[in-house]
Formats: structure tokens, sequence, C-alpha cells
């Protein structure tokens, strides 16, 4: 049955007049009053309410933003605030500096990589040879080499640093003592020395003595004959004195053999196995004696000079004049060119860095 509407006088009469019509299951859809009457609308079927209507989500005018950033800066702005108060400002000026920092390195890696592929990449001079073994600190002796300087010019200029070659103090020398450290091939290296110097000095008769016995190499030095006489055309004699002493005990031996011979002219030769660190030659390399010193590189036979051995012997202004390798006696020692060691450069350049 369909929906009714009935009228009364009150609603007493008009729930009597709906019941009687629609039975007591009958359901009260709405209730006025018109013109003085109460009107009753109802009905016998079930009723089915309406779902309540959902509202769509409308941020109110304090979420509406038309630029997220500047919500952001607002936000920042109030967290920046709350720290001033909190007397941090220290912490949010170092935070936002290194993000300024790192955007900043961003945005230079990412030109790099766009124009990766349009401007090819070239090492400096000092670069390649930071590459190959030398270290700042050596390369910092020299003002005048930066990565603009071509690299010959460069490497010419660190093997004149390095290598001594010959001097006229060393080839009129009376006395050659050789030192080094057990092991470092001193004695074998002696022997090729004289063996070289038959070649090279032709006015020198060198005679080896080994100071084992202190009175038999004091009474060598002693019977030394140096003659003055420049008309005399006879070979002058030399001793070459093959010492195992340490640098303090060979300063000793410098004072014996000047009381001994005072006109003597003197000059000692060390003896360093290649192979060797940077760090172990810094500190072998600091010797001091009352005489002329030279430098000799041995066992050259059982491993190539390596750059760090270059670079400990330039910093300290040592320089390199002999070379030792080969086993036999009469070729085993020659004497270190600047030619050679550029070569030798040159060549590690172009192997380690093309």
């Amino acid at each position: 049955m369909a929906e009714i509407t009935v009228r009364a006088i009150d609603s007493a009469l008009a729930m009597e007049e709906v019941q009687k019509r629609l039975g007591d299951d009958a359901l009260i859809i709405s209730t006025q009053r018109i013109d003085g009457q109460i009107e009753i609308t109802a009905t016998d079927e079930e009723v089915i309410k309406p779902e309540k209507e959902t509202k769509p989500l409308i941020l109110g005018d304090i979420y509406r933003q038309d630029n997220f950033s500047a919500v952001l800066d607002r936000k920042v702005g109030e967290v920046k605030n709350d720290m001033d108060r909190n007397g941090s400002s220290d912490i949010y000026s170092e935070v936002t500096s290194k993000i300024s920092r790192i955007y900043s390195e961003l945005s230079e890696i990412k030109l790099l990589l766009d124009n990766f592929d349009e401007v090819p990449f070239e090492y400096g001079t000092l670069d390649k040879l930071k590459f190959i073994g030398f270290r700042p600190s050596t390369l910092n002796i020299f003002d005048d080499l930066s990565n603009e300087t071509e690299i010959g010019a460069a490497v010419r200029k660190l093997a004149k640093a390095f290598v001594n070659g010959k001097c006229n103090h060393f080839e009129s020398s009376d006395i050659i003592i050789i030192t080094g450290a057990a092991g470092s091939g001193k004695s074998t290296f002696a022997d090729k020395f004289i063996a070289l110097q038959k070649n090279n000095n032709k006015n020198k008769e060198y005679i080896k003595v080994v100071d084992q016995s202190k009175r038999k190499l004091m009474t060598a030095v002693k019977n030394l004959n140096l003659s003055k006489d420049k008309n005399d055309k006879s070979k002058q004699p030399a001793l070459v004195i093959d010492t195992s002493n340490e640098a303090n005990d060979t300063n000793l031996l410098l004072i014996d053999v000047c009381k001994a011979n005072p006109e003597s002219k003197i000059s000692v030769i060390h003896t360093v196995p290649v192979g060797s660190s940077y760090e172990s030659l810094k500190k072998e390399f600091k010797v001091t004696l009352s005489a002329k010193q030279y430098w000799a590189f041995t066992k050259l036979d059982l491993c190539d000079l390596s750059v760090g051995e270059m670079a400990a012997m330039i910093e300290l202004k040592n320089k390199c004049m002999f070379f030792s390798g080969m086993d036999k006696v009469d070729d085993g020692a020659y004497y270190s060119k600047v030619d050679q060691i550029e070569a030798y450069l040159l060549k590690k350049l172009k192997e380690e860095t093309e």
C-alpha cells in the first residue's frame, strides 16, 4: 500500500485514523500543523534512509598555497625562529651553509658532466710527475715548475737535481772512503770503483785498503806519497778505504786520517742498495760529515731505481754520482748521467700516463 496523509484536530485522532487504515506497523514519515490541524504522513512500507552525503575534502585557505617553496620557506623560518630562541642559530647557519656548498658543488659536477664529451681532460705536468711517484714535497722545491711547464724541461730539471756527475774535487782526491750498511754492496762497489777509475783517471793509481786494523790503516795513510811537483808525470797513489763504519764512526775515522796526513784531499762515497723505501732513505741520507760526500746506488742488477729514491735524494739535496749493478768487476760501475735519468723518467711517464 502506498503512502497516506491524514488530518485531524489533534494528533491522537490523526494517529487513530492512520492505525485504522495502515495498522499498528505503520511508519510515520512526517508530522506537521497546517491551518490549525495536525497532518500526518505515513506508510506501511519499510523506509530506506538515504546514505549521508559525503562532502569532498576541501582544504582551508590556510593550507592553500600556489607555490610549495613558499610553504617550505615559511616553515624553515618558523624553525629558525624557534632555534634562535633556543640559542641554536649557529647550528642553523652551519647547516644552511653546508647545503649551499653541496648545491654549488653538484651544479659544478653537472656542468662538467654536460661538457665531458666536448672538452677532453688532460693531466698537467705536475699531475703526471706525481702519478709516477714524485711527491708534492719534492716538486715544491722547484719554484718554476707548474702544470704548464713543458714535460721535457721538467724532467731534465729533476734529472739535474739528482745527478752529480764528474767533478774536479773528486777526481783529484787522494783518499776515498767508501761507507755503507751491511749488505749494501759496499765492498763489491769498492772493487768496481777501482776498475772504473783505471779507465777514467789514468793519473791516479788506486790502492784498496780495508779498515780492519786501525794501525795498518793509519800507516798506509801516513805513507801516502803526495807529490806537489806539477812536472811529475808518474801516477799519483790514491787510497780507497773500504769501511763498514756508521756515520759517527766515519767522522772519527776522518779525524784520524786528517791527523795522519793533513795535506790529503778526502772524499766519501756512501753506498745505498736500490729498493729501499722513501722513508728509510730520508733517514739514511741525513748524514753529516766533515768531508765532501758522494752517493752510489748499488745492486741495480736486482731491481730498478725508483722515483721515490730519487725524490728522497733531491729533497735532502744529495746527488747520485755512481750506479753499480753488474756482477762483472770490470764494467760493473759507471757514472750517473743526466741524459740517462732523463730517458728513464720519460719512458716511465709514457708507460704509466699514456
